[in-house]
């Protein structure tokens, strides 16, 4: 929860949890993208969303 946290807050709260799990891929931290989700949400953390009506 601790690295989920910190990279949300480094992209300066916009990454969703797609990009979250993509950003703890590349650090080579392996967890499923549906952990993610539901810790996000655990958190109240959300991403921005764009382009939507």
């Amino acid at each position: 929860m601790a690295h989920i946290c910190r990279i949300w807050h480094d992209s300066r709260s916009v990454y969703g949890a797609r990009k979250v799990w993509h950003s703890l891929q590349r650090e080579g931290r392996k967890v499923a993208r549906c952990t993610v989700e539901r810790l996000m949400r655990q958190m109240g953390l959300k991403g921005v969303i764009r382009g939507r009506k």
